[in-house]
């Protein structure tokens, strides 16, 4: 195909988006293409990271049948350095048709997915900066030579959240905020939007994969070239906050909200990440390894949580990253209960929703493995 053909066609879908920023999808899922706009006293510009030349943000959203509606952070990594933001990146940097899933919670056709009939808002991620960014970081790759990332996930957020305000019922009786790994983490910095916008809704908060493993010194970066905001009402939270005292804050400030994580006892991205962020920090594993380095971390993390009587968490077997958007949504039990029981008995209300947690040693595994990606 020609040059000059290719272009004809890039400044064709360019135009078409511009027209038509919502298109129905076949499945009943539609894409929304935002553009700049004012919300909640914020001026919100959604985009993309930047580092590829596809830098247009797009959400989707599904209509459902039920007064319920369930809120996915997408998760995809993050960055923090001239290297994991640029040259070697550690996250997504766009979005594409292929970032909307079709299994685990969000295979709508099962009968047995009790969210089935819910409204959807899926949230894409391409920010490198867990949905909570606001702004631009210029990283130097070399001498004299800069690039700029975008580090907009906030904006990307509240500019779906303010369609589905407009779009979707005014009022809900339950919305499920949930997402998976950098998605997880990304909850903490939207639940409180997600209040403002349905106080009346009840609401449930799902992190799918998402414990903070990063040391205190990232917590400082992240927060200048992210443009993070750290919360003004939360008692016991350090400026910057820690994942885990968002989590137990707001569990404490909010106690008809319950808030629940799930997470494979020896989950191997996770351990990747905290090798990784440990490495750049010159900072060594304790334990004979980063594999044994997460796990006594998440269960020092868990415990604390667990001190809050609307805070539950499961635990699974093995070393998988992630469970909504896979099959073993489906299958998964080696916590004593199924995952899927455990999470219905969460929005339910069930008197009998506990913590739950793998035996003996959760599928510890013989050699120290690790890896990158969702």
């Amino acid at each position: 195909m020609g040059t000059r053909r290719l272009l004809w066609l890039w400044a064709l879908a360019c135009i078409v988006s511009f027209l038509f920023p919502e298109i129905l999808l076949a499945d009943g899922w539609t894409k929304v293409t935002p553009g700049p706009s004012t919300f909640m006293g914020r001026d919100l510009r959604p985009m993309c990271s930047g580092l590829t030349p596809n830098s247009e943000y797009s959400f989707w959203a599904k209509e459902g049948s039920t007064a319920n509606l369930v809120i996915y952070l997408q998760g995809g990594g993050a960055c923090w350095s001239p290297d994991s933001c640029v040259l070697n990146p550690t996250y997504y940097p766009d979005v594409t048709d292929q970032d909307l899933y079709q299994y685990g919670i969000f295979d709508l056709a099962n009968q047995a997915n009790p969210f089935r009939n819910w409204y959807f808002l899926y949230v894409p991620y391409c920010t490198a900066d867990l949905h909570w960014g606001s702004g631009e970081w210029q990283y130097q790759v070399a001498p004299g030579m800069a690039v700029t990332i975008h580090h907009r996930g906030l904006d990307n957020f509240l500019s779906a959240l303010s369609w589905a305000k407009k779009n979707f019922p005014r009022k809900f009786k339950k919305i499920l905020l949930t997402g998976s790994s950098a998605g997880a983490m990304g909850t903490m910095g939207s639940f409180p939007w997600v209040k403002k916008v349905y106080p009346t809704s009840k609401l449930y908060v799902l992190g799918d994969a998402g414990i903070g493993v990063g040391p205190r010194e990232l917590d400082a970066i992240t927060k200048l070239h992210w443009h993070l905001e750290s919360p003004q009402d939360l008692k016991g939270v350090s400026d910057p906050p820690r994942l885990s005292e968002l989590w137990m804050a707001y569990a404490d400030k909010f106690k008809n909200v319950r808030f629940a994580e799930y997470i494979a006892a020896w989950d191997d991205t996770l351990t990747w990440y905290m090798d990784r962020i440990y490495t750049d920090f010159g900072i060594a594993p304790r334990e004979a390894n980063f594999c044994e380095d997460f796990h006594s971390l998440l269960l020092q993390d868990l415990a604390e949580k667990q001190r809050r009587r609307n805070y539950k968490s499961y635990v699974a077997s093995g070393n998988v990253h992630v469970i909504l958007p896979r099959p073993q949504f489906y299958t998964e039990s080696s916590a004593g209960i199924s995952f899927l029981e455990w999470l219905r008995r969460m929005v339910e209300d069930s008197k009998d929703w506990e913590n739950v947690t793998c035996t003996a040693d959760c599928g510890r595994p013989e050699v120290c493995q690790h890896i990158w990606g969702d």
